[in-house]
């Protein structure tokens, strides 16, 4: 509901200003004369930006949801159980968003429509279940799903992260000592080596080149790294660039699954969601396709709605030759054929997430011998190369 700044005259004859929430200026013009106030100036305010960009953490948002669904199921009234967890929430955004939302549902506005404001909270998507659930009288069941999902989202998310913590920062610590050496060891060894008039073997030379390359060439192997950084960037926001290098990310030997088992699980989640809250099918495909996150996978999946929209069940309507794994389309077939899409989508969600893991797992496992492996032959390569010379002068020593 708008806002507007209200400048009005009471019975004494005193100037007042005012804000207030009025559907258009003529009601709010009526809501005036009715309270004894005549308005002077009545200027429309825009929406607070700051307020709408609020967004609370998923460990926090959740526990809402459900204290929310308790109270409706409870019997207590949407506009009583939003100013009681306003109450009752600490001073922050929690309570910010939550007032926001008590005042616009008191006015008489939807739950759905005042939880729109805070567009970075609630996507279309979330916003959508909502509306369903409040248009069937199943508000507290579409909250709870609502939890349940963004539960699931937010557990594969921190599985994936826990899986990449490792492997950066053993990759940070082997390029850290990379640079060390190459920039401050390797230089002294080299001055050492030729005030000697040591005949270098083919290594060394090649690591004191490559020394000098660096400190030489640092400033151009930093800008590589940013132009490196900026194509990254570029190719998460131009819609033909994402498409080749989500291509690319399924052809990568174990983690090509795990993203594939990610996209899917997210697809049925979101797809579950929203079909359980009453939403169309074709509305749901179209949803879930543009918040799977893999350009490639979202074009199959509109490429499949196509045929939906024309009366072909979806199993039948994936493109042959699909990159979703081999056991999604039996999933759907069955969950299709006996009027149970839902608990098929529950069970690829389940699956697949289940799987994503496993991979992750397997992928870590893999890594870290690998990743060991590879800093111990950087390692050994360098030292190699400091010891052949000085192999090679002890044994000239002794020879003489």
């Amino acid at each position: 509901m708008p806002y507007y700044a209200v400048s009005a005259i009471d019975r004494q004859g005193i100037r007042r200003s005012l804000r207030e929430a009025a559907p258009d200026e003529p009601s709010l013009r009526e809501k005036l004369r009715a309270a004894a106030l005549w308005p002077v100036t009545i200027r429309p305010l825009a929406p607070s930006r700051q307020s709408a960009r609020l967004r609370l953490p998923v460990g926090d948002f959740i526990p809402l949801l459900h204290q929310l669904e308790l109270q409706l199921r409870a019997g207590v009234n949407a506009d009583v159980a939003l100013a009681h967890l306003a109450e009752d929430s600490p001073p922050g955004p929690a309570r910010t968003m939550l007032a926001h939302i008590h005042r616009e549902v008191a006015q008489g506005r939807p739950i759905h429509e005042a939880c729109r404001h805070f567009s970075r909270q609630f996507p279309p998507h979330l916003a959508a279940v909502i509306a369903a659930g409040e248009a069937s009288a199943q508000l507290p069941e579409s909250l709870r799903a609502l939890a349940e999902h963004l539960a699931g989202s937010d557990e594969l998310k921190r599985t994936a992260r826990r899986a990449l913590i490792y492997p950066t920062i053993v990759l940070v610590a082997t390029a850290g000592l990379i640079v060390f050496l190459l920039g401050g060891v390797v230089p002294k060894f080299a001055e050492i080596f030729i005030s000697l008039h040591l005949t270098l073997p083919a290594v060394t030379v090649v690591l004191i080149r490559t020394s000098t390359f660096v400190r030489v060439a640092w400033p151009a192997l930093i800008v590589a790294a940013l132009l490196l950084v900026g194509l990254l960037w570029l190719a998460a926001r131009t819609p033909k660039l994402r498409r080749v290098r989500d291509a690319l990310s399924l052809r990568l030997p174990v983690l090509g699954e795990t993203i594939r088992c990610l996209a899917t699980a997210r697809f049925a989640a979101h797809c579950r969601l929203l079909h359980e809250a009453g939403i169309p099918l074709l509305d749901s495909l179209a949803t879930a396709a543009d918040l799977v996150n893999h350009e490639v996978l979202a074009g199959q999946l509109r490429r499949a709605r196509e045929s939906v929209a024309l009366g072909r069940p979806l199993y039948a309507s994936l493109p042959a030759g699909h990159d979703f794994p081999g056991f999604i389309v039996p999933a759907l077939k069955a969950g299709e054929t006996t009027g149970q899409l839902a608990a098929a989508l529950k069970h690829i969600e389940d699956y697949a997430s289940r799987r994503a893991k496993e991979r992750l797992a397997t992928a870590l496992a893999l890594l870290e011998p690998t990743l060991l492996a590879g800093l111990t032959a950087v390692v050994g390569a360098i030292a190699l190369s400091f010891f052949l010379p000085l192999f090679s002068l002890l044994g000239g020593l002794n020879a003489h």
